[in-house]
């Protein structure tokens, strides 16, 4: 019996069974999500340290307190790499995710800051970059983004209304769905996504806050996913 015959057999069978047999796509199934492991991480930044974060450069980085809130700063921008591509990120340390939410507090200090997630190398990732300015005047701004081996592209968010329209503390809530490939960015609090793109690239990797060139500030982290493996750093 012929391969295709078979699979059209077996494909009648389950179906006379009830079963649903889901379509095999091999890169997909070669970057499966995370693990099994359910976290839910804060982080108020009121310890003092920075112990659960890495950066590339350390010393770029100070948690300051204004108001009774303590917040993690970015002292200096750092240029970006070739392919082209944002690199100073604080990534949460020895916890990667799949599918996740993540609500974040952000100011800028210049024209943008940036989240990435589902980090797997300095040249796979995608980030959302949140700026004063939409996508129609500056086309590398504001969106989400993905780096592919290759120099950063653009893949949701042209036409949106800037998710950082001024210097004041901003809520940003990400929801990452590896099963469906959904990425939705959300603006302070709002019930409508600012950007969104459905996307299967990568399904699993950290985390991180940041900026592309400029610099900011991060507050009130919280990070719960139920596809995460590692553990956090104390």
């Amino acid at each position: 019996m012929r391969k295709s015959k078979v699979v059209h057999t077996v494909a009648i069978l389950a179906a006379s069974a009830g079963i649903l047999l889901a379509p095999c796509n091999p890169a997909l199934a070669a970057n499966a999500s995370c693990g099994h492991e359910h976290i839910d991480i804060q982080h108020n930044f009121t310890s003092g340290n920075l112990n659960a974060w890495q950066m590339p450069h350390a010393d770029d980085w100070e948690i300051l307190t204004e108001a009774n809130t303590h917040y993690l700063h970015m002292k200096r921008a750092r240029p970006p790499e070739l392919p082209r591509h944002p690199i100073q990120f604080a990534r949460l340390k020895n916890i990667k995710v799949g599918s996740f939410t993540l609500d974040v507090d952000v100011r800028r200090i210049g024209g943008s800051m940036a989240i990435e997630f589902n980090y797997q190398d300095p040249v796979h990732f995608y980030y959302t970059h949140l700026s004063d300015v939409p996508g129609t005047k500056i086309s590398v701004h504001n969106g989400i983004f993905i780096v592919d081996g290759a120099a950063r592209r653009r893949i949701a968010g042209m036409t949106a209304a800037p998710a950082l329209p001024d210097q004041k503390w901003h809520h940003v809530r990400i929801v990452r769905n590896v099963r469906t490939g959904s990425i939705k960015v959300y603006m302070d609090h709002e019930k409508t996504s600012r950007f969104s793109i459905v996307n299967h690239a990568f399904t699993c990797g950290q985390v991180g806050i940041g900026s592309f060139d400029d610099t900011g500030d991060y507050a009130h982290f919280h990070l719960v996913s139920n596809d995460a493996e590692g553990a956090a750093t104390k």
